[in-house]
Order: structure tokens, then C-alpha cells, then sequence
């Protein structure tokens, strides 16, 4: 059974509450605002509140992106320039409105609410982590055999940080990576990459029709793309009308996936481990058994290898391999291509331990549980293993 339909059969069954790093104060040059949603992806909930209250996209600031189907509490900055009060918005015959309330246990939509004042923007990251809870149902006898013998595993040694399936959004077939184009200076290629996949489309470049088509499931900018590309602009002219967030997502996407096969080389070279199957038809590895704990905790794995230098062999074959395996150039890191940069260097832990896990409830059909996983980390990725066939 996939993992899905364990532990999001309904979105209140996966709560997610961001552990803010800025202290709401009284006096500040921005509003901290708190913002709980539900069925509503974090980009969509900006983009709405930025539309109905005239407030700039870009100086709305936001620490991390949390799941769409689920309900998560988060918090945004606003420059005190624009005046913000309590509100809610839903979705009325497909138009977002405003509304004094909502309904958490049944309606999609999201509410704001100033908790106070803080003196800088958040920034991505700008957390103390992300509290879990989580409702896993079909939880039947063996599965449950497993997730104890599992658990076991995690509580002496962590689990391996790979990036969650929500980083992969912008992924619409298997390793078709929009910024595998874009490095190949391949601009078509990309827009068609990020519309379709892999799939293959008798009208491409007949704009007319494809906006016909797509218009009425596309964001406004994505409806602007197509029009540019109607007045004749270049594909690459036209990929730059995406917002930059949007743009950066392809790199984050790519990298990530690299980043993911590294340490999964890496824990196949050292440790024993099980391969659990991930989205894509890709793969992650789990180590069972770690001899040099307190080596693992430390380890930080490099994305390009570029500014910070590996020392560790193991770990240096490993990205060798992968970005071989990937034909990866080093003339690609720091790369500036479609108004960003691409491929550029920094550290990610390769393991993490949750913490203040806890079973709140557990029947013969479900079990409810609670944990806080630091920045950047993904509580689907621990839940693979522990559920894991």
C-alpha cells in the first residue's frame, strides 16, 4: 500500500506547526503574521493574500514552504507598510474571497493573523524547525511490527535527510528536470519540459491553441508566458516572465535529486541497508546499522563540492559516481541561466534525529503520533522508513 494512503487519507490527518526562530515584540518595521491553511499550498496562500490585499509579493517573507494537503500553521513578515488585520479566504465559485472565518475541519482556505511585530523579514530557513502530527491509518498488525523494529532503528541512529517528495513539484516525468534544459541552453525544451513532461504534444508551438487548452487550470503568470510567446517572444525571454521563486524551484529540484543519490551512494557503500521505493520509480536507501554515530551525526554533504572540499573518500566517490552517472560539468556550478544562478555550492546534514516523538493514540487501525524535525527536513522521508514494506 502507498504511503499516501496511510497517512493522508484527509488533511487533518498531517498537522504541521512551524517553531518560529523571531519573537514577536511590540515596536518593529514588520508585522509577524501567523498563517494557517488547509488544502492550500503555501505559494498559492501568498499569491492570493498578495492579489486581494495589495501587498507586494516580494516583500512578503516566509521561512519555508509546507504541504498543501494538510493543515499547517506558519508565519510570514509584512513590512508595516502594509496594514494587516485578521482575516480568512476561501474559494466561492471558484473565486478566492475574503471572510471573517473558516472552518478547519472541513473547508479549503487559510487565515491570517498579526501576532506582533519583529524588526527584520523572515527568510527561507529563518526556523527553529517543524512540529509533526500525524494520524497513520490501515495501520494493521504486521505493519505495526514494523514500524517498532523500525522506530528502533531511528531512535539509536537517525535516519538518512533526503529531500522529501515536495521538493520535486516541478518534476513532471521521470529525470525530465527543467534545469537539465536550461543548462543546455535548451529554452523550449524547458518551457515544454515544465507544461509536460515528457509527453508529446502535436501542437507545441501552435500558442494559440495551447493557451486555448491550458488557460483555465494555469497561474496568471503562466498565462502571461504563453501570451508573450504569442507576440513572438523568445522562449527564453518568455521562461523569465515565471517569477524567480518559481525559476529557482528547477534548480532546487535537480540539485536536490542529486544531493538524494549521493547520500544514497554513500549509505550503500558503508552500511547495511533496505532500499524503499520513492516517487518516480526512484529509490532511497536507509541504513539498518551505523558503526560511526557519532562521525554520521557531524557529516555534512556538500551539492557541488565546489567551495566546500570533501575530505571523506567514501563520500568523494560517491558524488563522483553520481555526477558522472548524471553527466554533470563542473562549468555548470554558479552558472548564471534564465536570471539565476544555478548549481551552486552549500551543506546539508546527512542525517537527523526527530525529537519529542511521542504516540498520542493507537488502536488496532491507527496510531497517532507527534515529533519536531529540524529545518529542512522531511517527515515523509522518516515515515517511509518507518512504514516501509
Amino acid at each position: 500500500m502507498k504511503l499516501y494512503s496511510r497517512i493522508k487519507t484527509r488533511p487533518e490527518d498531517f498537522v504541521v506547526e512551524e517553531v518560529p526562530l523571531l519573537e514577536p515584540k511590540e515596536e518593529g518595521k514588520y508585522y509577524l503574521v501567523k498563517l494557517k491553511k488547509r488544502d492550500v499550498s503555501t505559494l498559492e496562500a501568498l499569491r492570493v493574500l498578495s492579489r486581494l490585499e495589495k501587498i507586494s509579493l516580494k516583500k512578503i517573507g516566509f521561512a519555508g514552504l509546507k504541504d498543501r494537503y494538510a493543515i499547517t500553521t506558519q508565519y510570514l513578515t509584512i513590512p508595516e507598510d502594509y496594514p494587516v488585520e485578521k482575516a480568512c479566504y476561501r474559494i466561492v465559485k471558484n473565486r478566492w474571497v475574503k471572510t471573517e472565518s473558516l472552518d478547519f475541519d472541513r473547508e479549503a482556505g487559510f487565515c491570517i493573523e498579526p501576532v506582533g511585530r519583529v524588526n527584520r523579514p523572515l527568510t527561507l530557513g529563518d526556523l527553529k524547525g517543524n512540529r509533526f502530527t500525524i494520524v497513520i491509518r490501515n495501520f494493521e498488525k504486521n505493519l505495526r511490527e514494523k514500524f517498532y523494529r523500525n522506530y528502533e532503528v531511528v531512535k539509536r541512529y537517525g535516519f538518512p535527510n533526503y529531500f522529501g517528495e515536495q521538493r520535486f513539484g516541478s518534476v513532471k516525468s521521470r529525470d525530465d528536470f527543467v534545469l537539465r534544459y536550461l543548462l543546455r541552453g535548451d529554452f523550449d525544451g524547458a518551457l515544454r519540459s515544465y507544461f509536460f513532461g515528457k509527453s508529446q504534444i502535436d501542437f507545441w508551438g501552435d500558442w494559440r491553441r495551447l493557451y486555448k487548452t491550458l488557460s483555465p487550470a494555469l497561474e496568471e503568470y503562466e498565462k502571461d508566458l504563453i501570451r508573450g510567446l504569442m507576440r513572438g517572444l523568445t522562449a527564453e525571454k518568455a521562461f523569465r516572465i515565471l517569477p524567480k521563486n518559481v525559476r529557482l524551484m528547477f534548480n532546487f529540484a535537480f540539485q536536490s535529486f542529486l544531493w538524494n543519490e549521493v547520500l544514497r551512494e554513500y549509505v550503500e557503500a558503508k552500511y547495511p541497508f533496505v532500499r524503499v521505493p520513492f516517487i518516480n520509480n526512484w529509490k532511497l536507501s536507509y541504513y539498518l546499522e551505523v558503526y560511526d554515530i557519532d562521525y554520521l551525526k557531524e557529516l555534512r554533504i556538500p551539492y557541488t563540492g565546489r567551495e566546500f572540499k570533501v575530505e571523506d573518500k567514501v563520500l568523494k566517490r560517491a558524488m563522483e559516481r553520481v555526477f558522472k552517472r548524471y553527466r554533470i560539468k563542473e562549468e555548470w556550478f554558479d552558472k548564471e541561466v534564465g536570471g539565476m544562478v544555478v548549481m551552486t555550492d552549500g551543506l546539508r546534514r546527512a542525517a537527523v534525529f526527530p525529537e519529542g516523538f511521542k504516540i498520542l493514540e493507537k488502536s488496532k487501525r491507527h496510531m497517532k503520533l507527534t515529533f519536531t524535525l529540524p529545518p529542512g527536513s522531511y517527515a515523509t522521508v522518516l515515515l517511509r522508513f518507518l512504514l516501509k514494506g
